[in-house]
């Protein structure tokens, strides 16, 4: 007569974590068959019982033992730990009695398995969907293993990764890893558990971003969170039951086949895309993405400043990170984007370098100096900047906190495309930081680029189900013709998407300050008319604020030219030369592109020149760089028109300054009692030879009183520079300047007055975007006026 099998889980080992039915089947048996490992888990049930142990890797062996013995009589309990049923013995012993055909009576005894007793030491990980995979390429191929990793990821599920790591299997670990930090933020929460439930346990939590530093081996479980899985108050991991009880999001949408996500013709909308319900919590910050950089995400956040300003916000802006050409200066003598300053003027505050904690000038092709709240902390290359992106993290969260405590909006800007995949582990400005606001994305696409649709779609593909679900409405930037024209296309991306697509913003030709370097590709290189003037911008390697020359291009009569060669030179009445990031470096640039010489040829003919703040310290004698702030060379030889000399230093020095002309401006045209203000943001002390005069004398310094020498003019008035930015803000500058320069060429007077000021573009903005997006539609998603703050 057959005997039975029982095929019993144990459970992690301890005594106390056996079942009273595991219990049971091991006391009715007579013989116990299993890893040796595991037997001696169980010493205290052994007693009297036939052994039959094997090594690990004999599975088979032991199985076909324990059927064999079983079908001679005996009652057999082949034991494994955890659950039989999950990486058990009890798959292979019902196969295996299957293909011996044999007359047997199998019982399964379930267990606590190992990813339950893991989850039960990190928290409540398993609270939603999950996966569970085995790493072990020992019976499964590597390749479908990478494919469930790949399909897991995307589809948000907490994932428990069993054999994570052998001594013969080192590098799969770090590939599952690179698989999910490609689908979801590197803070995801990591759960780690050794031994779990033994005498030797060990557990530790970190991130995607910590998981390859981590200790791992094969009897350690990895556990990944979810887009909604968190670390609450007392360390514990935590995956909520429902998405909508932490982030109101709806459930990660379905794959298709090999080509990636299937979108139902129907699909979910999350509470955000739907406008807000009832039940959802109203959001007081609003998150302006892209598809890409450039594509007008800094002026419709400063319209949408204006326009809810006016609807009675008390609204702030922000940018975690922002990295750009043009910088300016905050009254308490910070330094942030041009962008963000010019946001806080639509939003009627002074600009604060809350607004943008970190901004990043880049110097070279690999490195920036990176500045935090407000001050230089130094230069970094690409991968010490990562190794620092938690300490950036940290100031970013800080002064979003701050910002939230005094204002009861805050409109966010993200940087290039929100769907850069290979950024996002390191992401500290765009969704990472929506998220941590808990703001609802607004989408902005450039249909003048071409491809807007393609680009919607793609950017939204390629975001995590729990990213998608962030996105509140879709906004087509820069349309020149019939918007009608768009109607199939924007019902598909509504249709395909769920997302609504909440206006389409008519092309504007718009005077405000730019940031981007890839603004620089649209200015003009050559005059057009001869019957303007043409002011020529040396169009450096390292140019930094170029928007100190807005008011000359605002001008009427003036033909403002950026140039890179040197023939670009020829006609012009005024060449200026700008601040740049690496004086020294630009200033071999000048020498080997040609163009010093052709500067000097200007000169000698009788051209004016200018220099702002490095270019000022270019038409010097003498560049000299102690300290190796900018380059290996101790000094460097200026161009030589000005009598000065200029020392690099590490100190970054940043004002807002107020002051009045020296005697010697009285050859610009400027009196004594003309008073003038700007910005200083340089690295390096300038001293004035007998040969040249100052210019100005400053009076303020970041609302502290000073008396300050800046600048310095030749001797026959035609060449001079300072380092004050935004000089020609000013009409006692620009005024003079242009008409002496009008009557040098004979031409006809004309009114010097700016096209616009930056108060009406402003509100012109505002009102171009409430008459071209559905502003209502917005407001559903934010607290009302009036509210904290």
């Amino acid at each position: 007569m057959n005997g039975k099998l029982y095929i019993v889980g144990i459970g992690p080992g301890g005594a106390e974590h056996i079942t009273p039915a595991a219990v049971h089947a091991i006391a009715a048996s007579t013989l116990i068959a299993g890893y040796q490992t595991y037997l001696d888990f169980i010493p205290q049930l052994l007693g009297g019982k036939k052994l039959l142990s094997t090594g690990m890797m004999q599975e088979v062996e032991r199985c076909r033992a324990a059927l064999e013995a079983a079908s001679a009589g005996e009652i057999v309990a082949l034991v494994s730990s955890g659950d039989a049923g999950i990486y058990g013995m009890a798959g292979l012993a019902l196969e295996m009695r299957e293909a011996l055909e044999l007359d047997l009576e199998i019982e399964v005894v379930p267990g606590v398995s190992a990813v339950q007793a893991a989850a039960s030491r990190l928290g409540a990980p398993l609270m939603h969907d999950f996966a569970v995979i085995s790493l072990s390429d020992l019976l499964t191929p590597w390749p479908l293993i990478r494919t469930r990793l790949k399909a897991a990821a995307e589809a948000d599920f907490v994932v428990a990764l069993y054999n994570p790591k052998s001594r013969g299997r080192t590098t799969q670990l770090g590939e599952a890893g690179a698989i999910f930090r490609a689908c979801r933020p590197a803070t995801t929460p990591v759960g780690i558990v050794r031994n779990a439930c033994r005498g030797d346990e060990s557990l530790v939590i970190t991130d995607l971003a910590g998981l390859a530093a981590a200790e791992v081996d094969m009897l350690s479980l990895v556990i990944i969170g979810n887009a909604s899985t968190f670390i609450d108050g007392f360390g514990k991991m935590v995956t909520p039951r429902g998405y909508e009880v932490r982030t109101g999001t709806t459930p990660p949408l379905e794959k298709g086949g090999p080509g990636g996500i299937s979108l139902p013709s129907n699909p979910p909308q999350s509470p955000f895309a739907k406008g807000g319900s009832e039940n959802q919590t109203k959001a007081r910050a609003l998150f302006i993405g892209g598809t890409g950089s450039d594509v007008g995400k800094s002026v419709v956040t400063a319209g949408l400043c204006r326009l809810l300003k006016r609807r009675g916000y008390k609204v702030a802006p922000f940018k975690a990170q922002n990295m750009a050409l043009n910088s300016a200066v905050t009254p308490e003598g910070g330094e942030i984007g041009r962008a963000q300053a010019l946001q806080a003027t639509a939003c009627g505050i002074d600009p604060h370098t809350d607004m943008n904690p970190i901004l990043l000038k880049p110097n070279s092709a690999t490195g920036s100096q990176v500045i935090v709240a407000g001050k230089a902390l130094g230069n970094m290359s690409v991968s010490e900047y990562h190794r620092f992106k938690p300490q950036a993290f940290a100031a970013v969260e800080a002064a979003f906190a701050r910002l939230q405590t005094q204002y009861e909006l805050v409109i966010l800007e993200g940087a290039g495309s929100i769907a850069e995949i290979n950024l996002k582990t390191h992401d500290i400005v765009n969704l990472r930081a929506a998220q941590m606001a808990a703001a609802p994305v607004l989408l902005v696409a450039d249909i003048d680029r071409g491809g807007v649709f393609a680009a919607i779609i793609g950017t939204i593909e390629l975001l995590t189900p729990d990213e998608r679900a962030s996105i509140a409405g879709i906004i087509i930037n820069r349309f020149r013709g019939d918007a009608s024209l768009l109607t199939p296309g924007i019902t598909a991306i509504e249709e395909r998407t769920g997302i609504p697509v909440l206006g389409v913003i008519p092309w504007i030709k718009l005077q405000l300050p730019e940031e981007d370097s890839v603004a620089l590709g649209r200015k003009p290189v050559a005059a057009q008319s001869q019957q303007s003037l043409r002011i020529g911008v040396i169009r450096l390697p390292h140019i930094s604020n170029y928007t100190d020359f807005d008011p000359l291009e605002a001008s009427a009569g003036v033909e403002l030219l950026y140039i890179s060669e040197a023939s670009q030179l020829a006609g012009l009445d005024l060449l200026i030369l700008p601040g740049s990031k690496s004086t020294i470096p630009d200033l071999f640039w000048l020498r080997q592109s040609g163009i010093a010489r052709t500067i000097h040829n200007y000169r000698q003919a009788g051209g004016e020149i200018i220099g702002i703040c490095g270019g000022y310290q270019m038409l010097g004698k003498m560049v000299i760089d102690p300290d190796s702030v900018e380059s290996d060379l101790d000094l460097c030889e200026g161009l030589g028109f000005l009598d000065v000399t200029t020392i690099l230093t590490g100190e970054k020095q940043t004002h807002q300054v107020a002051g009045s002309a020296l005697a010697g401006a009285a050859q610009l045209g400027l009196g004594q009692d003309d008073v003038v203000s700007g910005y200083e943001i340089h690295m390096g002390e300038t001293t004035i030879g007998p040969l040249a005069q100052p210019l100005l004398r400053l009076t303020m310094r970041s609302g502290c009183t000073v008396v300050v020498n800046d600048g310095a003019i030749s001797a026959d008035g035609r060449v001079w520079g300072s380092y004050l930015h935004g000089l020609f803000d000013n009409d006692a500058i620009r005024q003079p300047l242009l008409s002496r320069l009008r009557q040098k060429r004979g031409l006809e007077t004309v009114e010097d007055k700016v096209a616009s000021n930056l108060e009406s573009e402003l509100d012109r903005l505002a009102d171009h975007l409430q008459t071209h997006l559905d502003v209502e539609r917005i407001l559903t998603l934010l607290v009302p006026p009036g509210g904290p703050g």
